[in-house]
C-alpha cells in the first residue's frame, strides 16, 4: 500500500516501522499529487496496510 508523506521528506524516524517497506520515493520539492489530490513531499510503499492512527501520527495520506 502506498501512502504519501504531504509535510516533509521521509527519512528516518519520519515513517513508521510497522510494516515492512518496500520502497521509499523522496521528490526533489514538494509536488502536486494527483492520486492524493494535494501536493506531497514523496510516497512509501508497504508491504501491507498501516493503521490509521499510524498514517495519522505521521501525517501520511493513503493513495486513493
Amino acid at each position: 500500500m502506498r501512502y504519501y508523506s504531504t509535510q516533509r521528506p521521509l527519512m528516518p524516524g519520519s515513517y513508521p516501522k510497522t510494516a515492512p517497506v518496500k520502497e521509499i520515493r523522496n521528490f526533489d520539492r514538494r509536488t502536486y499529487c494527483q492520486e492524493i489530490g494535494r501536493p506531497a513531499w514523496g510516497w512509501i510503499d508497504y508491504e501491507g496496510t498501516i493503521s490509521q492512527k499510524d498514517a495519522a501520527s505521521y501525517e501520511l495520506v493513503p493513495e486513493r
